[in-house]
């Protein structure tokens, strides 16, 4: 069986500081490495990604972010939101803190680790996927891919006037077609976006609910290996 060793990052919880993670260790190499970031889904933590990290094969390094809002033990946000009337309100001021902390922790990774900067994914499930779409529409030339799963535009982003960053885009859109929560409409409005703005997008819609499962994390290292990282 792979033996898979995390260490545990703490950091003051100050709205600059960076965030709490889990690393794994990729082979040794001199050789500068790919990094996939990780953002889990409301109410959860850096473990929901355990699964797919079992099953990388060594290739890249997977760095899994713990979202700096915490409501109940081990359960922990991006940012808060609610429903009126059918349309979702957001805590911007919440949004902006995590993105800068996000970013704050990435460029920590970048000057930790030997980083291939030519390789750097980003991706996360229903919440951290919307902040995944966030980060990749504000600063899409940091990024080489984007993975999307069982998520929505955010309620507010904003597009950089050049768009030759976001055709240097990958986009994997993974959705299923029974997922109550957000619907397929959702998912799609995302892939038109992308395919708008120019980016490599790929959607992929399966018959599960608002959930990740062994197929879609299939998907997921199927999509990474295609860019000789998984």
């Amino acid at each position: 069986m792979k033996h898979i060793f995390l260490l545990l990052f703490t950091f003051p919880l100050f709205s600059q500081e960076q965030l709490k993670y889990s690393i794994n260790f990729t082979e040794k190499t001199k050789s500068p490495v790919p990094v996939l970031f990780l953002l889990h889904g409301y109410g959860n933590n850096e473990k929901q990604f355990d699964e797919l990290i079992e099953r990388y094969n060594n290739k890249l390094l997977i760095v899994s972010l713990r979202a700096p809002f915490r409501f109940i033990v081990k359960k922990n946000r991006w940012y808060e939101y609610s429903i009126s009337n059918g349309d979702t309100l957001s805590n911007q001021t919440q949004i902006s803190e995590s993105t800068n902390r996000i970013m704050k922790t990435i460029d920590h990774i970048k000057n930790k680790y030997n980083i291939d900067e030519t390789k750097i994914f980003i991706g996360g499930f229903s919440q951290g996927a919307i902040m995944s779409y966030k980060l990749a529409l504000l600063y899409p030339q940091k990024f080489s891919g984007l993975i999307v799963h069982s998520a929505r535009l955010p309620v507010e982003f904003s597009i950089i006037k050049s768009s030759d960053h976001y055709q240097n885009l990958n986009v994997l859109i993974i959705h299923g077609n029974k997922d109550k929560g957000l619907t397929t409409k959702w998912a799609l409005q995302g892939k038109r976006l992308f395919e708008k703005l120019g980016s490599n997008t790929e959607y992929f819609e399966t018959n599960i609910g608002h959930e990740m499962t062994s197929e879609t994390i299939n998907k997921i290292l199927e999509w990474l290996s295609s860019f000789e990282v998984g």
